[in-house]
Parts: structure tokens; sequence; C-alpha cells
């Protein structure tokens, strides 16, 4: 597969970069020698990035031997039907991930607004702060994968053998892909440069404790060999990552630090944004709500916040 936006990360590993508003673009990746390839992540939905697909694969789709989907978010899973579809080939992903996408894209707009307008209404968030859902309906039927892959298991993906690590935090069980022969990591959106990845909640599932599976990850992360190169759905290929696990891991301590130095009293997720977000961009004002809770639901857990139901609304207070 030739092609000017295919960009070649490593030995027999190629990076295709696919359309996206933000974050620079979506990063798959073709994993294996031509002529028997596996597909890591698929890009966002829509006729742009089908298009792409269908001209790299123009007479060649019975050369894809797998799709992998890392994680259940719209912008990786958005052509997985489509490919497995005009392939033929077995879908794989986490069970986790795939039972998200499986219930999402089962989801109507009113459904997915209804699971909105309860999630806002418990962070007691303004009715003019607040943006509509994504609409995973137009992937439905998503396909069902042929396997689902386990922590700590090995695949052959394309002729390469990698290790299966199953992340946490910007998803709820993203698959990562790690070769020790060719000392790259394939780590999806569990690890980015610049401030890293959302660590965000899913309306539907509120209490989930992201934060907490993030800290466990980046933990995980440290065990592997310094010399690795990681290789993220976004962006560039990240080296010396143990420093960015490290940044990382301090930013998301130290914007704990502040929510605990500054509560007072009893408090919604609406009255602690200010000690976190000073002047947040109007996309990231309707998204602070998710990335608020993941801080609350992680010190709850740590018992040192309470949280209490008062009607429709949750309110916080220090232990």
């Amino acid at each position: 597969m030739t092609d000017p936006r295919l960009e070649h990360w490593a030995e027999d590993i190629v990076c295709l970069r696919l359309p996206m508003p933000a974050f620079g673009g979506v990063t798959a990746f073709l994993l294996g020698e031509p002529g028997r390839q596996a597909i890591l992540d698929t890009g966002a939905p829509g006729a742009e990035t089908a298009a792409i697909w269908l001209s790299l694969l123009d007479g060649r789709s019975n050369a894809v031997e797998s799709i992998v989907c890392s994680h259940a978010h719209i912008d990786h899973v958005g052509q997985a039907g489509m490919l497995v579809r005009h392939t033929g080939a077995p879908l794989l992903m986490s069970r986790v991930e795939h039972e998200d996408i499986a219930r999402l894209s089962t989801m109507d707009r009113q459904q997915r607004q209804a699971s909105a307008t309860t999630f806002y209404d418990q962070c007691a968030i303004p009715v003019d702060k607040r943006a509509p859902p994504i609409d995973y309906s137009s992937l439905a039927p998503f396909p069902r994968p042929a396997a689902h892959l386990h922590d700590g298991e090995t695949v052959e993906l394309g002729g390469i053998a990698f290790e299966v690590w199953i992340g946490g935090g910007h998803s709820r069980a993203p698959v990562c892909l790690l070769s020790r022969e060719r000392k790259v990591f394939l780590a999806a959106d569990q690890l980015l440069m610049g401030s890293g990845p959302q660590v965000p909640v899913q309306a539907e599932r509120p209490d989930d404790d992201m934060l907490g599976d993030y800290f466990r990850f980046l933990d995980r992360l440290d065990t592997l060999p310094d010399d690795l190169v990681v290789f993220p759905g976004h962006g560039d290929p990240v080296r010396e990552f143990k420093r960015q696990v490290a940044a990382i891991r301090e930013a998301h301590r130290q914007r704990l630090t502040r929510l605990l130095e500054g509560m007072q009293g009893e408090m919604t997720c609406a009255d602690m944004a200010p000690l976190l977000f000073a002047n947040p961009s109007p996309r990231l004002i309707s998204r602070m709500p998710y990335l608020l809770r993941p801080m609350a639901n992680y010190l709850v857990a740590e018992g040192q916040l309470q949280a209490r139901l008062d009607g429709a609304v949750l309110k916080y207070r220090t232990l």
C-alpha cells in the first residue's frame, strides 16, 4: 500500500493520519507486511474518512487479516462497520469497549439526551452551558467482534507478536499493544503529548473511578523498558515517554490538590469548576463536568471527599 498519507514509524508498522477537526487528526495503523496486514483503529464516521480507506484498499481488501479497535470513542470506531463489511476481516476489541459501543450505538438521540440531562443536572450545570451528547446511532448495527482481547495475552497481528495491555482512564478498557521486539508501544489515546488525554466519565456511568484507573495505568507504564517509543492515537511518536508519564501524573495530582484546598462547605461540580479551569474555552466548558466528576469520584474513593444527593444535585464536602 503506497500513499502519501502513509508514514513508516517502525519496521512493518505504518501510520495513516485520518481527518478530525481537533487533536491533529487520528492516527490509524497498518501492522505487518503488505499482503497480510492488520488495521488498528479506523477513524471518525463520514464520507471523507471512508473514501481514504476505500482508496487505500482498492484491489487489496483481501490483504487485511484483522481490524482492531482500541476503544469505543467515535473517532476510533467510526469506520469499523464499513471496513468489516468491505474486507470481511474479523473485528477484535476488549469485551468492555465492545459492550460500550454496542450500547451507545443502539441509543437514539433522545435516549442519549436524557442521560446527558440527568448527568448535567447532578453537576448543577446551567442549561446554557450544556452541549448535546455525541450521537453514535449512525454506527448501528455495530459489528460483533470475532474475539475479545484480554490483558496479558499475546496476539499476532500482521505477523507481529504483540502483548495486549488493557488500560483505563480515557475509556473503560482500551486495548494497547506492546512489541518488545520492535520496542514500540501502541497506546491509542492512553498516552498523548501536551497535557495528556482527557479522563472523562460517561453520562451513563457517572460514578466510575476513571482517574483511579488512569493512575494505575500510568504506574504500569513505569514498569516498561525506558527505550520504548510510544505510538499514540493522535499526534507524533512519543520518545522518552516516562517523562511524559511523570508530567501527566503530576499535573493530575496538582489539580486534585487545588480542588481540595479550594473546597468551602458543600460544593457542586459547577461550584468546583473555577478552582480548576480559570479561562475555559467554549468547547471545554461543555466538557468540564465530564472531567470534574472523575476527580470528585477519585477523591471520594480515596476518602477525602464525601458526596450526597440533594434532590437531583450531587454535593461534595471534605472529610
